[in-house]
């Protein structure tokens, strides 16, 4: 009898404790969602059909997130897995014009690119992205069309992935060159091997394109957005989210080094702002939700969530 009321007393405090553990939980996840829904967001990265999302499950996607507005950025290559053309872009845009911005994106290689993005500049588009062809990034169609920029007054989306297959090899080498010789163009970096130099010590590509670990400090992002106000940091998807997780006590600085040229994006391709069609995870809501916990200042949160993605799609960093 003794030994049957003392089971029934474990297991009472042990579900006792485990319901107060996931009553704390959930209020936790109501409080960052409560504090997220506080700043106004842009995403500076997302495209439309990610998974064969529809337009209307992107919009869905955004409300779900708490995301006011986004750049919505073409693939016309399909060379990255995701096929999207500027045309569809500049659809979207025009029945969403106060939550869409059209971004526009078409194969470098091919001889007419200029008076493309001319076209697509007198269309409505705002900038180039995302620029994801497999070329180095020392290349003169690529330089053409990062000029083209300049002219324009344009930002650019790029995908950096130094692997033999990637697309715009060579960021430790080119970059700063461009950013030197072009400085009215924004150059929004983005993917793998723009975030591994995050830290000074960077893996080859051939063994990962997601290091993991501590961050040695010195890394080339660091440099260079110290030195380039035209170059900003694209904090979407896993590439983003893996280089500013995998070192709190360093991101605490870098966030505290480059307020201004941060930005919130997603690259989201779930279907409803709550992972899914995509495991449960959905980059929106993981990155607010680090985001809020790792920066304290309200001004500097608000930067990154919005106000610098507006300047750097306006030029007015």
């Amino acid at each position: 009898m003794s030994n049957q009321k003392l089971s029934r007393r474990g297991f009472l405090l042990t579900t006792g404790a485990a319901c107060c553990s996931a009553a704390f939980r959930s209020s936790f996840a109501a409080e960052n969602e409560q504090d997220a829904s506080k700043y106004k967001k842009l995403d500076c990265h997302l495209h439309i059909n990610h998974k064969d999302r529809s337009l209307e499950d992107t919009i869905k996607h955004m409300d779900a997130t708490g995301t006011a507005r986004a750049f919505i950025l073409p693939l016309e290559t399909g060379e990255g897995g995701v096929l999207l053309r500027t045309e569809t872009v500049l659809h979207a845009f025009h029945k969403y014009p106060d939550r869409l911005i059209p971004f526009c994106q078409t194969d470098i290689r091919q001889p007419d690119v200029i008076e493309r993005i001319r076209a697509y500049h007198l269309l409505g588009c705002r900038g180039i992205g995302e620029q994801k062809e497999h070329l180095p990034l020392n290349d003169r169609r690529v330089e053409a069309v990062i000029a083209e920029c300049d002219e324009l007054n344009w930002p650019i989306t790029i995908h950096f992935q130094d692997d033999k297959n990637g697309f715009n090899q060579g960021i430790e080498t080119h970059l700063e060159t461009y950013l030197k010789k072009y400085q009215r163009v924004r150059i929004i970096g983005h993917a793998q091997s723009f975030w591994s130099h995050i830290s000074a010590d960077v893996p080859p590509p051939d063994k990962t394109l997601y290091p993991r670990g501590p961050v040695k400090p010195g890394g080339l992002l660091d440099h260079l957005l110290s030195n380039y106000p035209n170059l900003y940091a694209d904090m979407s998807a896993g590439s983003g989210f893996t280089a500013l997780s995998r070192d709190e006590d360093f991101t605490a600085g870098f966030l505290e080094r480059h307020p201004q040229q941060l930005l919130f994006g997603s690259d989201c391709p779930c279907s409803d702002g709550r992972g899914g069609n995509f495991n449960g995870v959905c980059y929106s809501t993981r990155l607010q939700q680090f985001l809020l916990r790792m920066v304290k200042d309200k001004a500097a949160l608000q930067d990154i969530f919005y106000n610098n993605a507006e300047r750097a799609l306006n030029g007015t960093g």
